[in-house]
């Protein structure tokens, strides 16, 4: 799958930097396996790329397996921004896909990060995070963050791996998703990602 989808995209394949960074800090990485094609093409699919000049962040997008479906869907000018809290993953990221701009450091400093880079207004954030492996305080401090930055009417989207679903169900992000969008909508099990996985669509930030 990763072969022929970096041989079909003239990419450089990937290399085990996701690996070596599992080992060392799993709580980072989350899994050691690359998230497949299938999962990459949904979440660019439900992507509502602004017209305007918001953009678009990718949270926690490892060695960009994500990333590349995003960039493969993203309409001429439009801002996308990868923030990455991991610097051989951000560096790995920026080998395998060099048009994407890359910025190391943690999404509860999202707001400081747009001031950076001259972002104006965030529209989509497109949290690829290992949410059941977050402690409950760095969650709240990455939602939070997440709330703070979206626009009028944002879009969050992410997923969950299929085992960590009756967990994520009980845990503060799912009471702030569900009390702070107006819609949220959950996708089939994709099976042939492994963990298996389903993506949430949430739109309509209410203030």
């Amino acid at each position: 799958m990763t072969r022929s989808g970096s041989a079909a995209s003239g990419r450089p394949p990937p290399d085990n930097t996701l690996l070596r960074q599992f080992v060392s800090r799993p709580r980072q990485i989350g899994t050691l396996r690359r998230s497949s094609a299938a999962l990459g093409r949904m979440m660019a699919r439900m992507v509502l790329w602004p017209e305007d000049r918001a953009a678009v962040i990718e949270a926690g997008p490892g060695d960009g397996a994500i990333t590349e479906s995003l960039i493969a869907a993203r309409p001429e000018g439009a801002r996308f921004l990868a923030v990455e809290v991991n610097p051989e993953c951000a560096r790995a990221l920026s080998r395998r896909l060099p048009e994407v701009e890359v910025v190391v450091d943690d999404l509860a400093n999202l707001d400081a990060i747009c001031r950076r880079q001259e972002i104006p207004e965030v529209g989509v954030v497109v949290a690829t995070l290992p949410w059941s492996l977050l402690p409950k305080g760095q969650q709240e401090a990455l939602i939070r963050a997440i709330l703070a930055a979206l626009g009028p009417g944002g879009q969050l989207l992410f997923y969950i791996y299929v085992q960590a679903l009756p967990f994520w169900k009980r845990s503060l992000f799912a009471q702030q998703v569900h009390a702070r969008f107006a819609e949220v909508r959950r996708t089939p099990i994709i099976w042939t990602n492994f963990p298996p996985a389903v993506v949430f669509d949430c739109r309509g930030l209410r203030p």
